[in-house]
């Protein structure tokens, strides 16, 4: 099986695409009116946190609100099952700081958080 790794990270407000990528940085994460794409291609985003301190995970709804997921403990990981186009945002738990912003373009990605 090929596992695909290809999205749009945006990481201090700068947008590119990767075949993985890490967050090490607190970014600003003011959405600026992102919103999802309508989408009929299916993806699974898998979330790994391998920072020292839990992650929140959450959805950006085509209202531009964020709409809480899961918390991820350090180590832990998971699929979310999602569409082309709709934005994620995570967020460190403890002091809602921002980690990453992505917005996933293929069949599966991964987003590993440092």
């Amino acid at each position: 099986m090929r596992l695909f790794r290809h999205f749009l990270l945006i990481s201090a407000l700068v947008a590119g695409t990767a075949s993985s990528a890490q967050t090490n940085a607190a970014i600003n994460c003011f959405l600026g009116g992102i919103r999802p794409n309508e989408s009929l291609h299916d993806t699974i985003v898998t979330f790994q946190n391998n920072a020292e301190t839990s992650v929140d995970i959450l959805w950006v709804s085509f209202e531009g609100e964020e709409v809480y997921y899961n918390t991820l403990a350090p180590g832990d990981s998971y699929d979310q099952p999602s569409f082309y186009g709709h934005p994620w945002v995570i967020y460190r738990a403890e002091s809602n700081i921002c980690k990453a912003i992505i917005i996933p373009f293929a069949p599966h990605v991964v987003l590993t958080i440092d």
